[in-house]
């Protein structure tokens, strides 16, 4: 009988070129949501501000979602629209590998000092796997991840649909649900003396 293997799951043990490759991973998806959120603008014909007021708080697949619906009326060329489903699918994949990075456990063999995750499905039925993880195909990972974003905002550049940044700025410390507590407040204050 081979002896059990006991791996060490204490991410704070995870060599440190695997701890900056998987911070590329998490770090690297930020840009690719802020250029969907910036096409769903430019479809929409709105500023930054009043884009990023919208989707700043949408989850991923409701950003896909409302991206293709404001794109298929906004851009008028089917090749355009097919391009774009191409980008928002490789957008899935680059989103897929992130999750599979992200939402995992992750170990080191006690021996070889592999590293691995824990790759775990439930639909219908429960498996578990471990899955190398290695650290040239993490960045590898996060390089396409980045590679899919750049190509997104270039397809909106291209076609005029990065938002514009509001000319001037639009004060409104003063339109803040605490600040207008304040001045009923003290319209209050000021009928009842």
């Amino acid at each position: 009988m081979e002896p059990t293997v006991i791996y060490d799951f204490d991410p704070r043990n995870l060599p440190q070129d695997t701890l900056a490759a998987i911070g590329l991973v998490v770090t690297t998806p930020a840009m690719l949501e802020y250029t969907i959120e910036q096409g769903i603008a430019g479809c929409l014909g709105v500023d930054f501000e009043y884009g990023a007021a919208v989707t700043t708080h949408m989850a991923v697949p409701l950003r896909d979602s409302v991206l293709r619906s404001v794109a298929e009326i906004k851009i008028n060329d089917l090749d355009d629209l097919d391009e774009l489903d191409d980008l928002l699918e490789e957008a899935k994949n680059a989103f897929d590998k992130r999750n599979a990075i992200v939402h995992r456990e992750w170990c080191i063999h006690p021996i070889t000092n592999k590293v691995f995750t824990v790759k775990e499905t439930a639909r219908t039925r429960y498996e578990a796997d471990l899955v190398p993880m290695r650290v040239n195909e993490i960045k590898g990972d996060a390089a396409f991840i980045y590679r899919v974003g750049l190509t997104l905002y270039d397809f909106f550049s291209r076609r005029g649909l990065i938002p514009p940044i509001p000319s001037h700025p639009r004060p409104r410390h003063h339109k803040s649900k605490a600040a207008r507590k304040k001045r009923r407040e003290t319209k209050l204050k000021g009928t009842s003396a």
